[in-house]
């Protein structure tokens, strides 16, 4: 058994000699080590889980190395061991008189190596029929079956490389095997066991995905990035000698590496592989130390290898980060910041701000008095509390200019208000700097910025609050595949992995034709020619797009509550999962008429900053009709056989416009969109004003969904509807 061959190695060369002779130079903790080795000793399946660039081949490839050259049957391709030559192949050759001569098998050939891929199917691994011989001797011809990898891997490794790219129905196809059950292939009714260890590579997230009963079959060692500088220092010297006559680049080099897994907007950092390569582009420009190189290298060898969340990720957002890191490891960073925020407090100031009208609108209008005394009135706030310490460290900065004023007093002052006017016009003078430095402060870190319509954010400062709002609206809400479809399985990302076959039908691509499962199936049936019931074609995960139109409703009532914040919300929540199915948003307000916020589009940030910039409408009537009527004109413009087309309505109110029969209207817009094969679904706002009754007549017509929800559950019912309208 290989278990028991992998236990006497480690046992005649004993565990440290073992772990030295595996690990070698390759960095990793005494935890994960004495982990695998222990899982090695127990003969279990291995899976090693770390992101790109962090070893898990290298080590994997290393484990297989551990394997001895063994004696087995010659020719035999299931490497049977002499004294047990009892697979299908030697059996045959034994029932017809043959010899079974031995030969040495290379520890090196014991391991079969497979790159996972979408395109891999089960007969990689399994085996395959030799049509020649088949078409000669017959399917039942042990000879007209070509064994696969796993197979060829007993006796010793199969590894398999992204595993996580693997399509589940292969991988199903060896449970039995990683299971330890005997298996049955091809056209042989005897069941026979492999012994065989199986190694996979993957990234970590595979676990969520991966079925429990694959799950079930292996033990996990996790690998991650090298984070120690003398480890790191070690891992480019190796690979690049040319650089230990230059320390200081080396010295760049791990810096600004270690910056890029640490930065506040990065979800993944540089790998190990990409530290190695950025230093090896350094070294063979042979301008180590110069700056302008430095940057050059940087900006080839690492933007791309950032990963950044989906609703940060904006154009250019990699090399920003790049220059930005740069710039602080060459000191070149402008003047110190007069306050430092984390990371979590600008994403909650930037919420407040957009969130809180009695900040939103003076800061927008300019309206700085007014903003001021929003400040003292709501002391507890995010806003309030940068101004604060702007205020505290202007006083430390500047005590001469404000007279000596300190916290202390000007709490005094504010208690004794009919004090010195000396006093007062300082005073007045340093709240006044202290909140333009708070607002030159935001402007300064690109969250604020000045435009046409005002101060807002900027597109950095929709950034962060993409950021902060992701967590908080997105909570187990993704589907990886869901359904059936004519010609697939429904999948919500791309669209290519095959999931098996079926016979040809009129109207199916040629470019779907499998020739190998055609022929295989003309085998079968015995046919000399082939005919077109031998023919079959893929079946593939079919992706369904759609066009996604949210009619958002902006007449007085929605103040309450802070329902028009919610809506906002909402609209933004389903821009993102939009942008995660890769649809596409358009967002329409109404109020007495109706009016297009946005086209069709999948921009995440533009969506966003036209959706903070919407402002309700006092006094004004509710006309749902006319922003049906105003959707339906919007998806004219766009092909219907392009995607589904799909209206989402949002609403706190009864239809109060246009008069004599505002239902009846609403209906109607209804009834012709539904003509059009446009969908409908409504979320009615739960309040005493509200009509479910006409929500839910217009998303029977619309062939939609009707929630009823309270304010602040209006981003989850978007993001709800968002999956169960790519569902049907």
């Amino acid at each position: 058994m290989l278990r028991d061959e992998i236990r006497r190695s480690i046992e005649q060369t004993g565990v440290a000699e073992f772990k030295s002779c595996l690990f070698g130079d390759f960095k990793i903790g005494e935890a994960e080590k004495d982990g695998l080795i222990t899982s090695l000793i127990s003969g279990h399946h291995v899976l090693i889980l770390g992101p790109p660039g962090s070893g898990k081949t290298t080590l994997a490839n290393r484990i297989a190395s551990i394997l001895k050259d063994i004696e087995v049957v010659e020719g035999c391709p299931l490497n049977c061991p002499p004294q047990d030559a009892s697979c299908p192949w030697c059996l045959d050759k034994k029932s017809r008189g043959i010899s079974l001569p031995s030969s040495l098998l290379k520890g090196a050939e014991r391991t079969k190596r497979v790159q996972g891929s979408g395109g891999l199917v089960k007969e990689d691994l399994i085996g395959d029929i030799d049509v020649e011989v088949a078409l000669v001797e017959g399917l039942r011809s042990r000879r007209a079956f070509v064994p696969g990898k796993l197979l060829r891997a007993n006796h010793g490794v199969l590894l398999i490389d992204f595993i996580d790219r693997v399509p589940e129905r292969v991988l199903n196809s060896i449970l039995y095997p990683l299971q330890g059950e005997p298996i049955t292939i091809g056209p042989f009714e005897q069941a026979f066991p492999l012994d065989i260890l199986v190694i996979g590579t993957g990234q970590a997230e595979m676990l969520n995905d991966f079925s429990l009963d694959l799950a079930d079959c292996f033990d996990v060692v996790r690998l991650d990035y090298v984070d120690k500088p003398v480890y790191q220092r070690e891992i480019i010297l190796a690979s690049v000698p040319e650089m230990t006559d230059n320390q200081v680049a080396l010295d760049r080099v791990i810096d600004i590496v270690n910056r890029t897994r640490k930065h506040e907007e990065v979800e993944r950092g540089v790998s190990t592989r990409g530290m190695v390569n950025y230093a090896s582009i350094l070294c063979s420009s042979g301008l180590n130390e110069d700056k302008r190189m430095l940057r050059s290298a940087a900006l080839v060898s690492l933007p791309h290898r950032l990963k950044i969340p989906l609703e940060a990720d904006t154009p250019a957002k990699r090399e920003e980060i790049i220059h930005e890191i740069i710039a602080e490891v060459l000191d070149e960073v402008g003047e110190e910041e007069i306050v430092t925020l984390p990371k979590e407090a600008i994403e909650d100031l930037v919420e407040e701000l957009v969130r809180e009208d009695s900040f939103r609108v003076p800061l927008k209008y300019g309206a700085f008095d007014i903003l001021l005394r929003r400040v003292k009135k709501f002391p507890e706030s995010q806003f309030a509390l940068l101004y604060s310490q702007v205020l505290q460290r202007l006083i430390e900065l500047y005590p001469e200019r404000y007279g000596g004023l300190t916290p202390e007093l000007l709490k005094e002052m504010e208690e004794v208000r009919k004090g010195d006017g000396g006093q007062k016009m300082l005073m007045g003078k340093l709240e006044a700097d202290a909140l333009g430095e708070t607002i030159a402060t935001l402007e300064k870190k690109g969250i604020l910025e000045y435009g046409k319509n005002g101060w807002g954010l900027s597109q950095r400062g929709i950034t962060f609050l993409l950021e902060g709002l992701a967590p908080k609206l997105f909570v187990d809400k993704y589907s990886y595949g869901y359904g059936k479809h004519s010609t697939g399985k429904k999948a919500n990302i791309g669209e290519g992995k095959i999931v098996g076959t079926r016979h040809f039908h009129f109207g199916d691509r040629y470019r779907d034709i499998s020739l190998r499962d055609t022929i295989r199936e003309a085998i079968r049936n015995r046919h000399a020619e082939l005919t077109r019931e031998d023919i079959k074609v893929v079946t593939k995960h079919i992706r369904t797009k759609i066009n996604i139109v949210l009619l958002v409703d902006l007449s007085g009532t929605m103040r309450q509550l802070q329902k028009l914040w919610y809506a906002k919300q909402s609209a933004i929540a389903l821009t993102l999962a939009a942008s995660y199915y890769r649809d596409h948003v358009g967002i329409i307000s109404f109020s007495n008429l109706a009016e297009v916020v946005i086209a069709l589009s999948s921009n995440i940030h533009e969506i966003t900053r036209r959706t903070l910039d919407l402002e309700l409408h006092e006094n004004a009537f509710t006309n749902i009709g006319f922003a049906i009527a105003k959707a339906c004109s919007l998806l004219a413009h766009y092909p219907k056989g392009k995607a589904k087309q799909h209206i989402i309505v949002v609403s706190d109110g009864d239809a109060t416009a246009p008069h004599p029969s505002p239902e009846k209207y609403a209906l109607s817009q209804a009834a012709v969109a539904s003509r059009r094969s446009i969908t409908i679904s409504s979320v009615c706002i739960a309040q005493q004003s509200s009509n479910p009754d006409l929500m839910r007549k217009i998303a029977k017509i619309g062939k939609g969904r009707t929630y009823l929800v309270g304010a602040e559950e209006l981003p989850s019912a978007l993001l709800e509807e968002a999956l169960s309208a790519h569902a049907t």
